[in-house]
């Protein structure tokens, strides 16, 4: 049985070449931890990759990252390169803000629908239903013979 990511959470890190990026890492809650993600692992997926910069006037400010018009999953990032991260629950929640904006006018803008609106999540990682039933009784067995 293959596990699958089935969890997720912003992550403000920093990576050498690329300065700070936000970003979406997914992980298994049942084997593993969002911290062993970013700490033991040699590499974690980053979804949606964006720049954070700081305008004097605006304050910090979210972009879009020159990968994410790349690629149309995930950036594969080495863990030795990363300086350091920090965990949504302490990321400024004005970042988080822009961050969501960003994926909806996104979404938006390619006719998908948010996955936040609709109280689901369509990522590639989910199994897509099956028709028909997966329970066959005896006795529907023993009337078709």
């Amino acid at each position: 049985m293959k596990l699958r990511q089935n969890a997720k959470e912003l992550v403000l890190i920093e990576v050498d070449g690329l300065g700070l990026i936000l970003g979406e890492i997914r992980y298994n809650r049942q084997t593993e931890t969002v911290n062993f993600a970013l700490e033991k692992a040699a590499f974690f997926d980053l979804y949606f990759p964006c720049t954070v910069l700081y305008d004097q006037k605006l304050g910090p400010v979210v972009h879009p990252h020159v990968l994410t018009a790349m690629t149309v999953s995930s950036i594969r990032v080495q863990r030795s390169r990363v300086s350091f991260f920090v965990l949504e629950s302490d990321i400024n929640p004005k970042l988080i803000q822009q961050y969501h904006h960003l994926i909806e006018a996104v979404l938006l803008k390619q006719g998908v629908s948010s996955p936040r609106k609709t109280g689901k999540d369509h990522g590639p990682h989910q199994p897509k239903p099956s028709g028909g039933s997966k329970i066959i009784t005896l006795r529907d067995r023993k009337e078709k013979q």
